[in-house]
């Protein structure tokens, strides 16, 4: 399936039922990855900016989602200038209240508190209320509640997408807001993106956890047009992560015509030594760095935090300087989830000394152990 739906014959009925639903209904649409929760969200904003509801806006979190959602907004002819970061639509509130403020040499968390507090404080003075006829949010999950209070506030209607399991930043929990807000729950049960043995590894980064239903029941990925390939590979620099990388990544192009191919990272520094390597070994002219103000979404080649990358997906996934990956927090086994389930048919892993042992476990659930567990290895002689 492709990433953006051509006509209504590609849906199912559980997806299709979203667009049935009354025009006036705030909604709260929660599925896995690749159930088509962000394209849901472009087609209910185009049915609602078709309709009685046309001073909307697509809310995302960053930038990088911003374009990459403008891709399938153009597709639907759906206006690209009503999708915004939070950031840009907070920003002009403030602006147009006299209570803009410079953020430069603030700490992101830092600008991103005063900007909901700023906006909070107009609304509690009765300075603005509803100013948008709808707001539709993607990537919801990674909200404040705080931020999720203050969108319905600005809102007649509220439509918002979220997994919680791919909450990738340390906030509070905002699904208790989430369903205040909204009227109508919609599960989305089916997913198109992931093969069943990226499914089983992000099952298994998740196991324990009650509240995850398994991806792997539900895959309605076809094995058959494109099958599944999972490589894991240590020992290796940063460098040497690179190279393997580069050395897989022309049969890719080739294999997977006008596909995109994500390079992830925990670190966004590890994420710029990657792209510097790559550009050394002849990529320079294929690749673009995500969190670049030169981004160029036609690039083949995405390079990308994870933590930037939730609601992306590309043919082939590397994701490479794992060994950071255990000082990520608490997010780090969503981080994992979501960097795992970016990928719809290769997805490689590469360290240098060791990554968390959730991770080496659900890579060995597709990647079985090749060699015999010896008493000389048990005793480190091996």
């Amino acid at each position: 399936m492709s990433t953006w739906w051509k006509d209504d014959t590609d849906l199912i009925d559980e997806q299709m039922a979203i667009l049935d639903i009354a025009a006036d209904q705030s909604i709260l649409i929660q599925g896995p990855p690749g159930s088509g929760k962000t394209n849901l969200l472009l087609l209910r904003a185009n049915y609602l900016a078709l309709g009685a509801f046309p001073n909307l806006q697509v809310v995302v979190f960053g930038s990088l989602l911003k374009s990459f959602i403008q891709i399938g907004g153009a597709q639907y002819k759906f206006p690209v200038d009503r999708i915004a970061t939070h950031a840009r639509m907070f920003n002009e509130i403030l602006r147009e209240n006299g209570k803009g403020f410079d953020a430069s040499g603030m700490a992101l968390e830092q600008a991103r508190q005063l900007r909901a507090d700023g906006v909070q404080a107009l609304i509690s003075s009765g300075k603005v209320a509803k100013l948008f006829d709808a707001l539709l949010l993607d990537e919801a999950q990674d909200y404040t509640p705080q931020e999720i209070k203050i969108f319905a506030a600005l809102t007649k209607v509220l439509v918002a997408a979220a997994d919680e399991h791919q909450q990738v930043f340390e906030v509070a929990s905002c699904f208790a807001e989430l369903e205040a807000a909204t009227n109508i729950r919609h599960s989305l049960n089916y997913h198109f993106r992931n093969g069943r043995d990226i499914c089983r590894i992000a099952d298994a980064i998740l196991a324990g956890y009650p509240s995850h239903n398994a991806l792997t029941p539900n895959a309605q990925y076809d094995e058959l047009a494109y099958p599944v390939k999972v490589t894991s590979k240590s020992g290796l620099s940063i460098a040497d992560q690179a190279q393997a990388i580069a050395d897989q990544i022309p049969d890719q192009l080739v294999a997977y015509p006008g596909e995109k191919i994500g390079v992830l990272c925990p670190k966004n520094e590890d994420v710029l030594l990657i792209a510097d390597h790559l550009a050394d070994l002849g990529f320079a002219s294929q690749l673009t760095l995500c969190k670049s103000e030169e981004f160029d979404p036609h690039a083949p080649i995405w390079l990308s935090s994870m933590s930037a990358a939730k609601g992306l997906e590309f043919r082939c996934v590397h994701i490479a300087g794992l060994d950071s990956l255990s000082r990520m927090g608490g997010v780090q086994k969503r981080l994992a989830y979501t960097g795992v389930t970016r990928a719809k048919t290769a997805v490689s892993f590469y360290c240098d000394k060791k990554i968390p042992p959730y991770l080496d476990g659900a890579i060995s659930v597709v990647i079985p152990r090749s060699k015999i567990v010896t008493k000389a290895r048990i005793f480190g002689k091996e």
